[in-house]
């Protein structure tokens, strides 16, 4: 099990204005024992604000996908001449070589969640604009017992390393079923709201709000206890299993 909570990671800034802080990277050889540097197949994931009254500078990016989860706050995508208004729950998809900037006019923080993910030249993405869904919208889904799965965005939609996008409910007392994963896939779960326990093989933590715990490929196995009175919320995100190894 690696764990780690946003604020103690290392600060830094992002298109232009965004203050990131990021959580997991991918691992590499040179570096593979960092602290955080864990992923196989997904470039980064990483907390980022921007302040109330800001807006980050415009931005593209080629051979990479975004992915936003706006976890607080409200504000604005601009691209293509357009506005697209942003709410708590909304996940934005960017693909590659979308020019954008995204608006804080609101009178707190827009706080998100930014998932990156690398595009190979021979694959071509499903979506070619930008994408806004809230985690409201879509079916509701239930998996792993007492999991109330809530989709986002999938390959569909464009995501190519990326397999799913969701936000996850638990209820009150609930537990999921423990269950593992094969060799050649990453599993990230964030505790958006509330918090509960999260037990990996033999290893146990509890996951409060702003903490994310990365289920290695080929886990020994894995569930997710709501311990609490209140139902617990959890951002998701797995890359596709049949990934070739790196």
């Amino acid at each position: 099990m690696d764990k780690q909570h946003w604020q103690e990671c290392p600060l830094s800034l992002t298109h232009g204005n965004i203050i990131q802080r990021t959580m997991f990277t991918r691992e590499t050889a040179k570096d593979s024992e960092k602290i955080g540097r864990v992923l196989r197949y997904i470039e980064s994931f990483s907390h980022g604000h921007l302040e109330a009254g800001v807006s980050s500078t415009p931005h593209s990016s080629e051979g990479i996908q975004e992915i936003f989860f706006v976890a607080d706050g409200a504000g604005k995508l601009v691209t293509g001449g357009q506005e697209h208004p942003l709410r708590e729950g909304d996940g934005i998809l960017i693909p590659p070589g979308i020019e954008y900037t995204l608006v804080n006019d609101g009178d707190i923080d827009l706080e998100l969640l930014m998932v990156v993910e690398s595009i190979p030249e021979d694959a071509i993405p499903a979506n070619t604009t930008p994408l806004i869904r809230n985690y409201r919208e879509g079916q509701l889904l239930i998996s792993h017992w007492s999991y109330l799965v809530h989709p986002i965005f999938s390959g569909k939609d464009g995501l190519v390393q990326l397999r799913d996008i969701l936000v996850v409910r638990i209820d009150s007392l609930q537990t999921g079923d423990n269950h593992g994963h094969g060799p050649n896939m990453d599993e990230v779960w964030y505790m958006w709201q509330g918090q509960g326990v999260h037990v990996v093989g033999q290893e146990v933590c509890v996951q409060t709000p702003g903490t994310t715990v990365s289920v290695c490929p080929s886990s020994p196995g894995h569930t997710l206890i709501n311990h609490t009175d209140e139902p617990i919320y959890l951002f998701y995100f797995c890359s596709q299993d049949n990934n070739t190894p790196v």
